[in-house]
């Protein structure tokens, strides 16, 4: 599996050591002072939802106090490791052999965005989006939820 990380600084701080404890699973993990971080998680989460993610976790924790890793009290570290171990586990649970689910609601988005590109297109053949789902066969009949059988 591929995993990306944005961390919104260089530093090494409270976000990066929680991605570290979370390992590799597909999760928007969020830590900031006070507001903000739900609903930047929720930009993330629907951006990735047009993409054509159906399942997507967040994981969002508050820091109203120390910044610093390790001067953050041992309890608290726990309950980070505490919550970001049950998602960790619901994730590895998954069988990432079988395809995954596509729920209504992408599918509903790449209908809308399949008229627009087919209205686009008619317009202008050479524009580069309908080129490219023409190319995938999106504008046909293939669906990128649906495997193609051999």
């Amino acid at each position: 599996m591929k995993i990306t990380v944005i961390n919104g600084t260089e530093k090494r701080g409270v976000t990066y050591r929680m991605k570290e404890m979370f390992g590799k699973r597909a999760v928007i993990i969020t830590q900031c002072l006070g507001a903000g971080g739900r609903s930047t998680a929720k930009d993330i989460k629907d951006s990735l939802s047009w993409w054509g993610i159906s399942d997507i976790k967040v994981v969002s924790f508050k820091l109203m106090s120390e910044i610093d890793w390790d001067k953050i009290e041992d309890k608290r570290k726990a309950s980070f490791q505490k919550k970001l171990s049950s998602v960790a586990r619901k994730m590895h649970a998954i069988n990432y052999d079988k395809p995954a689910h596509t729920n209504v609601m992408v599918k509903i988005k790449f209908y809308m965005v399949r008229m627009l590109q087919t209205s686009l297109g008619k317009k202008n053949p050479d524009y580069t989006d309908f080129k490219y789902w023409n190319e995938n066969g999106w504008i046909g009949k293939v669906r990128p939820w649906k495997q193609i059988k051999d």
